[in-house]
């Protein structure tokens, strides 16, 4: 019972980590890098794996500024195993940078058979040459 607790609620979950090839661009560029994923204390199924570019704003909570991408996957991932899958996409051109205040984040999110859910969030810096 206790270990079913732990799948449902944090320690016994899998962790998703991405990891960019570096924090800062230009926009228009290719962001590149490869999500990580690390098992919890039992198998689960992982449905899929889910990445977007957030806006973040001082006082408000990060806005959706565009999916980035989505993986079904439907594989079970053991106890401690590590995977990783390659990540890329386009920033787009047009983004607000007037703002020093406003920052960009990626928020990935692994979402498993009993819609349980993790995430990672990673600032990336987006300046104007």
């Amino acid at each position: 019972m206790l270990a079913k607790l732990f799948n449902w609620f944090g320690p016994g979950l899998p962790k998703v980590d991405l990891v960019l090839s570096k924090t800062e661009y230009v926009p228009g560029e290719k962001v590149t890098g490869s999500f990580h994923l690390i098992g919890g204390l039992n198998q689960q199924t992982i449905q899929r794996l889910e990445c977007d570019l957030m806006k973040k704003r001082p006082g408000e909570k990060p806005s959706l500024l565009q999916p980035v991408t989505t993986v079904l996957m439907n594989r079970e991932l053991d106890p401690k195993e590590e995977s990783e899958y390659p990540f890329h996409f386009i920033l787009p051109e047009t983004l607000d940078l007037d703002d020093p205040e406003t920052t960009y984040i990626l928020q990935t999110k692994l979402v498993l058979q009993n819609d349980a859910k993790t995430s990672d969030m990673d600032e990336i810096h987006i300046v104007i040459r």
